[in-house]
């Protein structure tokens, strides 16, 4: 089996059409979606990049110290007492992929192995990451390119070719094409700015067709006068044509850090920015699509979009990874499997799914079983309707500039518990918002349901204890 991972950093789920998302154009990754089998509830474990790769190819977990028992008793009245995990990382930070070598249960089951960076040096993962690879190959952005994909959109026709005659391989492409500072291009920038086509989703080549000479049988529709009137001099008084306004830059360089929420206007012109930006990236990956269509990895390869975390924009406060705070826009991932021959086409898979599940589901694509202990499912089995999903809610973990956090998903709640909160800052009390109903965690219900968010804290402790994040 042929499979091609698209791995696009700081992708929030959100904001994809195939996600619920009816504003920002994303036709590309639309029409995979209908070919393939989209994880509508894809949950981080820990939304960060280090560990998100480590998750993906089976890197052992961080496993935390066992928390304090509850005390009893506790109701309403009762003060809340903090969560305490060991958030330290393991002894040593080297990871290599493939932590098995060749054979059944490791990737070498594949008869080759390639890693595509398409980021910027200043996101590259440590060295150790890369060293289990059997070809790290790039294409990195060039500082006079128009877009940071440019380098990748020449070269990848080439690399396809070199592996035309492999008959197992994966090739996993990595971009930070949505990590800020962005590039943005100003007509698409200019589309999601035009109030008047708020509800039509902006086209890459949006503005071309304004651009264009109408043609003459248009002009004559519209004019009235006589060739006379059109040779008459111009009427001394008329006013001066006016002066063209100057285009509005992108908010290309959102600095990481608090945003105030509570501004409409910035909030407006982040989110325009970043529409522009998501709407340009799908575009490009329509083209390293067709490009696989025309070699018919349509029908000989499995095709998967993940992304390692969602890029914060200011919902609850922050912009980028600045603290723990492990709401939606942070922790919902794209998960999308595009099966070959579109098989499955169109099915969406409700239960939880965690990034370790990538290792297991790559391993059963070539018929290979992961190794014991491994830390996650294959998906295959829900892919294919043959199996109702593994878990039943979903664990996220993550310490981050001094702060930790921990979070339990259910059907029903989201429950969001602070462990560690850093100097000078206001301590931040666990929140609970129900599900679905509250999609964007707006409306924290704890006050008024204490057991059930206590009942969610236990349970969170257990398996915090037990498994680690993404186990259960």
């Amino acid at each position: 089996m042929r499979v091609i991972v698209f791995a696009l950093n700081g992708c929030p789920a959100g904001w994809l059409g195939a996600y619920g998302n009816d504003w920002v154009g994303t036709p590309n990754l639309d029409r995979l979606a209908s070919e393939g089998v989209t994880f509508d509830r894809h949950i981080s474990d820990r939304p960060e990049p280090h560990a998100a790769r480590r998750a993906w190819f089976g890197g052992p977990g961080k496993k935390p110290t066992p928390p304090p028992p509850l005390p009893e008793g506790k109701g309403e009245e009762s003060q809340h007492t903090p969560i305490t995990f060991d958030f330290a990382q393991e002894a040593s930070p080297k990871f290599t992929p493939f932590p098995s070598g060749t054979g059944v249960g490791g990737l070498g089951s594949f008869a080759r192995t390639v890693l595509v960076r398409a980021n910027h040096p200043d996101t590259d993962a440590p060295p150790s990451y890369y060293a289990g690879w059997g070809e790290v190959f790039d294409a990195r952005p060039r500082p006079d390119d128009d877009s940071p994909l440019n380098e990748l959109l020449r070269t990848f026709p080439a690399l396809l070719d070199r592996l035309a005659d492999v008959p197992d391989f994966l090739l996993w492409v990595e971009t930070d094409r949505l990590i800020p500072p962005w590039d943005v291009q100003q007509d698409v920038f200019e589309a999601y700015l035009d109030e008047g086509e708020d509800e039509e989703p902006a086209d890459e080549h949006a503005g071309d067709d304004e651009a264009e000479e109408p043609d003459a049988e248009e002009i004559d529709e519209g004019d009235e006068g006589s060739a006379d009137d059109e040779a008459e001099e111009p009427d001394a008084e008329s006013p001066e044509p006016p002066v063209p306004e100057e285009p509005v830059p992108p908010f290309a360089d959102p600095p990481t850090g608090p945003f105030d929420r509570s501004d409409p206007d910035a909030w407006d012109y982040l989110h325009r920015t970043f529409a522009a930006v998501v709407t340009k990236l799908d575009a490009e990956l329509g083209r390293l699509f067709e490009d696989l269509r025309a070699r018919g990895l349509d029908r000989s390869a499995a095709w998967l979009v993940t992304s390692d975390f969602g890029h914060p924009l200011g919902e609850h406060g922050q912009i980028g990874l600045h603290r723990p705070w492990l709401h939606e826009e942070l922790v919902h991932l794209p998960l999308i499997l595009r099966l070959p021959d579109a098989e499955q086409g169109g099915r969406r898979v409700a239960g939880f799914t965690q990034p370790p599940d990538v290792y297991p589901t790559l391993l059963a694509l070539v018929g290979a079983a992961p190794p014991a202990g491994t830390n996650g499912f294959n998906l295959l089995p829900l892919a294919r309707g043959e199996a109702p999903a593994s878990r039943t809610f979903a664990v996220t973990a993550l310490e981050l500039g001094g702060a930790a956090e921990a979070a339990i998903r259910t059907d029903e709640w989201a429950l969001l518990v602070p462990v560690r909160v850093p100097d000078g800052d206001a301590p931040r009390d666990p929140l609970l918002f129900e599900k679905p109903d509250d999609r964007w965690e707006v409306n924290d219900l704890r006050a008024r349901n204490i057991e059930r968010a206590d009942e969610l804290e236990a349970k969170l402790r257990h398996e915090m204890q037990e498994t680690g994040p993404a186990a259960q």
